[in-house]
């Protein structure tokens, strides 16, 4: 998934340009689709001049949330719930009468899934 930060909408994949917008993401491209640095103002490769606009660049602080965004938090939502499983099946075993706080973990932990789902899929659109 790739996130746009000239129209914050996320796009499904590794495109070379926002679905939404038609911006590229953190190169420029020539018509024949040859890939350029950011900074250049021809095609290294075909000499055009008719480069695509890359989104705008992402400021240095907010670098680690674009990370976190483009690995999904999907997948982090996921790990945590992974990790909450074992937690829940030792208390399971060990002392099956204390099992409320992991209940109201896992539900928060499924409510934020569901947030994040939604969020999703009115960032794209639907």
């Amino acid at each position: 998934m790739r996130y746009c930060h000239n129209c914050h909408r996320i796009t499904a994949g590794k495109p070379l340009f926002c679905s939404n917008c038609g911006c590229t993401y953190r190169i420029k491209l020539c018509p024949r689709l040859h890939i350029n640095p950011r900074a250049a103002q021809i095609c290294s490769q075909c000499g055009s001049r008719d480069l695509s606009t890359p989104q705008p660049k992402v400021p240095f602080a907010l670098r680690p949330f674009v990370f976190l965004l483009d690995a999904g938090p999907g997948v982090l939502i996921l790990i945590l719930l992974s990790i909450w499983m074992v937690f829940y099946i030792r208390q399971l075993i060990n002392a099956p009468d204390n099992l409320l706080p992991l209940m109201l973990i896992a539900l928060a932990l499924g409510l934020t899934l569901y947030a994040w789902m939604r969020l999703n899929r009115w960032n794209r659109g639907k």
